[in-house]
């Protein structure tokens, strides 16, 4: 049985400007990327890909697209240029936003907004505070933001 490949990335991994300066190439690993740079946010200049699933610990930001044939969880907000593509769940403790679409084999999860410039699809359900852009093609919407009530 192969183990996959699990990349750590720590703040050592980034520079001044919180973008990601290491050796390994991030555009296309092989295995999983775990990332621990600080609850604060890391980016990466060109896109982010694993084969495995991507894991971490801030925000994370890409100027291309973010994609994992696993999962994508992030405890602060996920950001991509481009698409944003999982085989498995999406999971932001913060906004998730694409400047493409964004597809999940599972479920999206956002403690904050969602806003694609495309389609959000989904195998599951797609839950936010509000959809601020986009539109659920697939998955079932619910937003979870508190109406404000008049009285």
């Amino acid at each position: 049985m192969n183990k996959m490949k699990t990349l750590k990335l720590t703040i050592k991994d980034f520079g001044a400007d919180r973008y990601y300066n290491g050796h390994v190439d991030v555009t296309d690993f092989h295995g999983n990327i775990e990332i621990d740079a600080g609850t604060s946010w890391c980016g990466f200049k060109s896109s982010l890909k694993a084969t495995g699933y991507i894991n971490s610990v801030g925000s994370v930001y890409a100027i291309g697209y973010i994609a994992s044939v696993g999962y994508i969880k992030s405890g602060g907000n996920i950001n991509s240029g481009g698409n944003i593509v999982s085989g498995d769940y999406i999971e932001s403790g913060g906004d998730i936003v694409s400047g493409g679409y964004i597809y999940s084999g599972g479920y999206i999860n956002s403690r904050g907004y969602i806003n694609s410039r495309g389609f959000i699809k989904s195998a599951g359900l797609v839950t936010c505070k509000k959809l601020t852009s986009g539109e659920v093609a697939s998955g079932e919407l619910v937003e979870t933001r508190v109406l404000d009530q008049a009285c």
